[in-house]
């Protein structure tokens, strides 16, 4: 049967069929060995060594997504990190005023580029739940100098010190997705996560420095994982509701480019011809031989759906349980939809707007602040509304905001700056134009 190939689908003009292959899901399936590369012990991040870069590759696909992800990142973001002194009168706390006349730490901040730090920070931290910052010494060893973000996408740690129950070495390269060398991997040495001031003046008191750089872990906990957090947001890629959302625009596409007459979307699982090419002992790198197997079952399927003959008739399908800590849940390898046309031209509207507010709401971004809900007009919340949604937002970062800031309160006690200086992301608050002729003020949430 001559099948056609349109935007990554294949189109079974006999059945009038659209045949999706789903992406797998077992890229956040976690390694059961160490990683060695020379003597290095390195703990994969996924089966594959490869989340991050799978991760990336998803986002970049879904406009949705990528949308939310950013808004995510610069509602975190606020006004930057500022250096604050507390006002303190008659034993208590009156607020705080920005730091101005301390030249050692306006330096540090201007040095480092501060501003660039937290947002490769904040995209990491929401993206991942893992940040790697990195701190380097003076050569006399006195003053903390260097504060830089590290690539998470590049980071790996190394196994556990059972010994000293913490992971004591961070590796580096870019190249993990193509079997790195070990002259490609640079290795840092790791601070004590629960107090790496103490940790650092041990080692220092101790002569035990060979280079002075060290990587603070930093991460957003998440239930039952020791090396690697699995973002809360990763779910919609688990679920299979990322996988329909770039399906959607790809069928819409296809059907609007080719005018294809379409009653059917048939989604497949990856591991339904894998399992057929086992059973029946076809080799995958003989090309011919897979083509023609595959040949062959877009057939079945096409038999499957057309003739008056499948009236009443069943189509045998694969399934397997899932195992997780939360439970057990049933994937099918074979899932047929019919498809509703309705308007020309309106094809899966109904389907990309479901989508889009179920990964919207996944990744804690409402419509009416970012405008991610395609299809009709809706009800538009009022200004009044969009504002108190928007400050909710910004009180919800503080848990992130907390984390990513703890780095720079090891090195004010290191550096041994004035006590009474702390460091905080102020945000910006939109007002009522009869309060604030401007529409905002800065706020601190300390």
């Amino acid at each position: 049967m001559k099948t056609i190939s349109v935007g990554g689908l294949t189109y079974l003009p006999e059945a009038k069929a659209l045949l999706a292959i789903k992406p797998s899901r077992d890229i956040f399936k976690d390694p059961t060995e160490i990683k060695t590369i020379g003597n290095y012990e390195i703990v994969p991040w996924g089966e594959d060594n490869n989340t991050p870069a799978n991760v990336i590759e998803k986002l970049e696909k879904s406009e949705v997504v990528s949308a939310n992800l950013e808004f995510n990142v610069l509602v975190g973001y606020g006004t930057g990190i500022k250096p604050m002194r507390r006002i303190i009168e008659d034993g208590k706390l009156q607020g705080y005023q920005e730091v101005f006349d301390n030249e050692e730490i306006l330096n540090f901040f201007e040095d480092n580029d501060l501003s660039g730090y937290l947002l490769e920070q904040m995209t990491d931290l929401k993206t991942f739940y893992n940040i790697f910052p990195e701190i380097i010494l003076s050569n006399d060893k006195k003053k903390i100098v260097t504060l830089r973000s590290k690539e998470a996408a590049f980071s790996r740690w190394g196994k556990m010190d059972k010994k000293l129950g913490r992971v004591t070495k961070h590796y580096y390269t870019s190249k993990w997705g193509d079997n790195p060398k070990k002259e490609d991997i640079t290795v840092s040495d790791v601070l004590d996560r629960f107090n790496p001031l103490a940790d650092l003046q041990e080692r220092i008191k101790a002569g035990k420095i060979k280079e002075p750089r060290f990587i603070v872990p930093i991460s957003f906990p998440t239930p039952g994982r020791t090396y690697y957090q699995h973002a809360y947001w990763w779910s919609i890629f688990k679920s299979g509701w990322y996988d329909f959302s770039i399906m959607v625009p790809e069928a819409k596409k296809a059907l609007m480019k080719n005018r294809f007459a379409v009653k059917y979307i048939i989604y497949i699982s990856p591991k339904y011809f894998e399992k057929l090419f086992i059973e029946e002992g076809i080799d995958r790198s003989d090309k011919e031989a897979v083509k023609a197997r595959i040949d062959q079952e877009h057939q079945n399927f096409s038999d499957f759906l057309t003739g008056s003959d499948k009236a009443g008739k069943g189509l045998v399908a694969l399934k397997e349980m899932i195992h997780s800590t939360s439970g057990s849940k049933e994937e099918k390898y074979i899932e047929i939809e019919a498809i509703d046309l309705g308007k020309e031209g309106g094809e899966f509207l109904d389907d990309s707007e479901e989508v889009s507010n179920i990964i919207s709401y996944v990744m804690g971004v409402h419509s009416s602040l970012i405008g991610s809900t395609p299809g009709k007009s809706k009800g538009s919340f009022s200004g009044s509304d969009k504002r108190e949604l928007f400050l909710m937002k910004q009180a919800l970062m503080k848990p992130f905001r907390d984390r990513l800031l703890r780095p720079l309160s090891l090195i004010k006690r290191f550096n041994k700056w004035e006590s009474d200086i702390v460091f905080a992301i102020p945000d910006i608050e939109f007002t009522k134009l009869d309060d604030n002729k401007s529409g905002k003020q800065e706020t601190l949430n300390e």
